[in-house]
């Protein structure tokens, strides 16, 4: 995203990001995901709890979104409190870094060989 666009567009942006990938997984498959990646003891660096995190759709990843957006000052922008643009860009970065992750986790669930193969090098063989 460039520093260019409003804050409120690069928001819209990671939001309609989520909402077109369309993950239509079933409760079923979003729990065997989330499970198998819990014994591997997968930990990407999101704020959203592991937990909730790995079973997020993209009705509650948005949620989160929201959530995130509605945090106060102090505790998302705890390294630059005195600074407004230095805090936008530290909430964009946690909401892109939420929506990246999240991006992967909906290609784990398709069965994206590529991205477990990820995986099993980052949890498995080291």
């Amino acid at each position: 995203m460039t520093g260019t666009m409003s804050f409120d567009h690069q928001v819209e942006l990671l939001k309609q990001e989520v909402k077109n990938l369309g993950d239509g997984s079933s409760d079923a498959l979003i729990e065997e995901t989330a499970q198998r990646l819990e014994r591997l003891n997968y930990a990407p660096p999101v704020i959203i709890p592991m937990d909730r995190f790995l079973r997020l759709t993209s009705d509650s990843m948005l949620q989160e979104i929201d959530r995130i957006l509605e945090m106060s000052d102090q505790e998302a922008c705890a390294l630059a409190p005195d600074n407004p643009k230095k805090c936008q860009e530290l909430r964009l970065e946690i909401l892109s870094v939420q929506v990246f992750y999240y991006k992967n986790l909906i290609q784990l669930r398709r069965g994206d060989l590529d991205m477990w193969d990820e995986i099993d090098e980052l949890y498995v063989h080291d």
